[in-house]
């Protein structure tokens, strides 16, 4: 038990004595340095970074630039604006009507707010139209409920993209049943969606949105639900979205070419969106409803600034994407460089110490993987296995040991003639006792420079690998932001290209800094500087 604990605390002093020689080196406090600065914004990802790295699409417009961009080039930009908050948009609670204003001439129009329905929440605004039996007109009756909100657009550049949110659900009296999916409403209903730009004491009106539905929901809504139903009627994402809107845009009656955006967002200014619900009343024969459910009402504007490195092609957060790029390319680097150090180091040993048929046939296999092309083999085997991370990482680690394994072997082989071998054998140690007792201690040194001089290799074949495209599509590296880069307009948009190139740049250096401290400490030749 006692030279049990003596050996520990011997390990213990010989490690501290390592680290201390080891932190006395300039080259090695800088690598440790940038190393623990990338390990603290790897595993600070969820709490530094605001956004998912892959998942969270359009945070922002299309290749926003950083928020800093218009403070060092004095070019305006506009940015993020959403007019309420989920809560609100969703009408989870009855306050939240308060946020609309709601216009009406007609007394048979009726307004309350629905708790047991809604989508996808419970909770949604109820606009009634309901007539009692009159006298047979020819003449139609239209009625007209303006729901609407006004807000004020700050910025003089107009914004890259904007999107309504809206949901609906339609019910009512009906007519006949044209089929099994479509039953005509009584009182069929006109919806126009707007924006209304005010200029001094002039205003211009948009029409995103014309539809006249004349037939209820497909499903029947429930008079009591406890949840939300789904059948609601779809948002129509090619007139909701700025991005998705072509042709000719209806401005005060008559129709222009225009980008929208660059059209109603011309400069500061007040605004206001809303929702037109006209209630055409052909039928006088009979009492008559007819019920529009709205929910999920907002309006949203992505700015062509924003966070620290702007957005991609997809509205993703760069800096995001940075942050999380760390954990995927230290555990790469850190993981296939520890796999192939430890694949080097047994077939090294092994090889050597066996000798004969045995280290022949494991060297002439080192040569042959030795000369085979690195980068294409990588492409072929990445691309028959999958880009997975776990697939990369085993790939770069079995095909990264070869070099190392012949530096073991020539090593191992003078190792294996000296007297405290010899006298070993003379014993009669057997060969796995030699090899874990008396040769593997001699050659670890090996193992950790060779460990810290891998990783950058690994980094870097994971960015070139990621950049011809075989990258695993659910997660985000540095070298998938490169890949990404790419994209037409996203060339030139350094921000994005520089980062990544940058980190891995640094962390590679970091390394290879670590590893020649680390020479310098444990080779004998060059021990003498210290």
């Amino acid at each position: 038990m006692a030279s049990r604990k003596e050996k520990i605390k011997f390990n213990l002093r010989r490690l501290k004595g390592f680290i201390s020689t080891l932190l006395s080196s300039k080259k090695a406090t800088v690598g440790i340095g940038i190393i623990i600065f990338f390990a603290i914004m790897a595993l600070g990802a969820p709490l530094i970074a605001p956004h998912h790295p892959v998942l969270d699409f359009y945070v922002g417009g299309r290749f926003a630039v950083p928020t800093w961009y218009e403070t060092l080039t004095g070019d305006p930009q506009s940015h993020n604006m959403l007019l309420l908050t989920e809560e609100q948009q969703d009408f989870n609670t009855p306050q939240s009507l308060k946020e609309w204003k709601i216009f009406t001439q007609s007394k048979d129009v009726d307004i309350q707010y629905v708790s047991t329905l809604g989508h996808p929440h419970p909770g949604c605004l109820a606009i009634t139209y309901r007539r009692d039996y009159t006298i047979p007109s020819i003449k139609p009756t239209e009625v007209t409920v303006t729901l609407y909100k006004n807000f004020s657009y700050p910025y003089k550049k107009p914004p890259q993209r904007f999107l309504y949110y809206i949901k609906m659900f339609i019910k009512g009296t009906t007519e006949h049943q044209i089929d099994k999916l479509k039953t005509t409403l009584d009182v069929p209903v006109q919806i126009k969606v707007f924006i209304e730009r005010h200029e001094n004491e002039t205003s211009k009106t948009y029409d995103l949105l014309w539809y006249l539905y004349q037939f209820k929901s497909e499903e029947p809504i429930p008079r009591e639900a406890e949840s939300p139903t789904d059948e609601w009627v779809p948002t129509f994402p090619e007139n909701l979205d700025s991005n998705y809107i072509r042709g000719f845009l209806v401005v005060n009656g008559t129709q222009k070419g225009v980008k929208l955006t660059n059209e109603i967002f011309t400069k500061p200014s007040n605004y206001t969106i809303g929702i037109e619900l006209t209630f055409i009343d052909y039928n006088k024969r009979k009492n008559v409803e007819t019920t529009v459910l709205i929910d999920n009402l907002n309006f949203r504007i992505y700015g062509t600034a924003y966070g620290l490195l702007g957005t991609d092609h997809y509205g993703r957060d760069v800096f995001s994407q940075l942050v999380y790029g760390s954990q995927l390319s230290l555990l790469i680097g850190l993981l296939s460089a520890a796999l192939s150090v430890v694949l080097g180091l047994i077939i090294g040993m092994i090889s050597a110490y066996a000798g004969k048929v045995v280290d022949q046939i494991l060297m002439r296999f080192t040569d042959a993987l030795l000369v085979i092309p690195g980068l294409p083999l990588l492409l072929v085997l990445v691309a028959v296995m999958g880009p997975t991370i776990w697939n990369l990482i085993l790939i770069l680690g079995f095909l990264g040991w070869m070099g190392f394994a012949r530096t073991v072997r020539s090593q191992v082989l003078s190792l294996k003639e000296r007297p405290f071998v010899e006298a070993a054998k003379a014993v009669g140690a057997g060969s796995f006792h030699i090899i874990f007792r008396h040769i593997l201690p001699n050659v670890i040194s090996l193992a950790y420079i060779a460990l810290a001089t891998s990783v950058p290799s690994a980094i870097i074949s994971e960015a070139a690998l990621s950049w011809l495209g075989f990258y695993d599509p659910t997660v985000m590296t540095w070298g998938r932001m490169l890949h990404d880069s790419q994209q037409p307009g996203g060339i030139e948009k350094w921000w994005w290209i520089v980062p990544p190139g940058l980190c891995i740049a640094l962390v590679s250096l970091s390394f290879i800094l670590i590893g020649q401290a680390m020479d310098e400490i444990l080779n004998p030749k060059l021990r003498k500087r210290y």
